[in-house]
């Protein structure tokens, strides 16, 4: 397919994050939409840890922990008080992705393909640098006239998206509450949503933990195959996952195990 892939893929990002690992000095970029999160941290500030606990939906702990992340969050971002998102996100779907031990050449390939959604930033490629944060896409908050995150990113998650992609293939491995920022008619029959399925007694299921992990282990399987072509995204054979032609449709692949 020449020199590009013809697909990006869409993950959420997690709640869980690591925050002490050091990264190369060059080795990274910076958020496409940094001033708007700079925005949004500068009201998140104003917050004391009682609110960000209603705002978040969290316990005490978290919240005060989250209370002190928004106190030290600055400008500028480097290589010693930030770490790419790949790397900075934990949580079942990066369990299943495991980029930190991905090659250098691997790291940069994943920096075409893998996209994460993240209400504070929000659309991150994975080599842009940022600093732990919590803040769902899904969170009450109104900043300024918009009434809500969705309203607050708008289309511009989209457009940003469709630069990337050109004519190209959205994967969204994302979960609906973060997938539902993107506009799928935008991207009409480009827009493929993945679903993983699993085999039981009772017949075949949707394991919300396993599918979390499956979305991560077909990002890894497209990074290290360094996948080209969307269709050969139906190859993914990881732990026992498989396409299901019967069960799958132009926009919607199934996968069964």
């Amino acid at each position: 397919m020449g020199n590009k892939p013809n697909f990006c893929i869409v993950l959420s990002p997690a709640k869980t994050l690591r925050s002490n690992l050091k990264v190369a000095d060059n080795n990274y970029s910076m958020p496409v939409f940094l001033e708007r999160a700079q925005e949004l941290v500068k009201q998140l500030k104003t917050y004391g840890p009682l609110e960000l606990k209603r705002l978040l939906g969290v316990s005490q702990d978290i919240a005060d922990l989250n209370f002190t992340r928004y106190a030290n969050w600055h400008l500028p971002f480097t290589s010693e008080n930030s770490i790419p998102a790949i790397l900075t996100f934990a949580g079942d779907v990066y369990e299943g992705l495991l980029a930190t031990d991905f090659t250098d050449d691997e790291m940069a390939f994943s920096n075409r393909i893998i996209f994460m959604l993240s209400g504070l930033y929000g659309v991150l490629r994975a080599l842009d640098l940022i600093q732990p944060y919590r803040l769902e896409m899904g969170s009450k908050i109104q900043v300024g006239q918009h009434k809500s995150l969705y309203e607050f990113w708008g289309d511009s998650i989209t457009n940003f998206l469709d630069q990337n992609v050109n004519d190209g293939y959205l994967i969204n491995l994302a979960s609906k509450e973060y997938s539902r920022i993107i506009n799928e008619k935008h991207f009409g029959d480009r827009f493929i949503t993945v679903e993983f399925r699993e085999n039981r007694p009772e017949g075949l299921k949707v394991i919300p933990i396993l599918s979390k992990k499956a979305r991560g282990l077909m990002a890894r399987f497209a990074v290290k195959n360094k996948i080209f072509n969307a269709e050969d995204l139906k190859l993914f054979d990881y732990e026992g996952y498989s396409y299901s032609d019967p069960l799958s449709a132009a926009t919607k692949w199934v996968f069964v195990r």
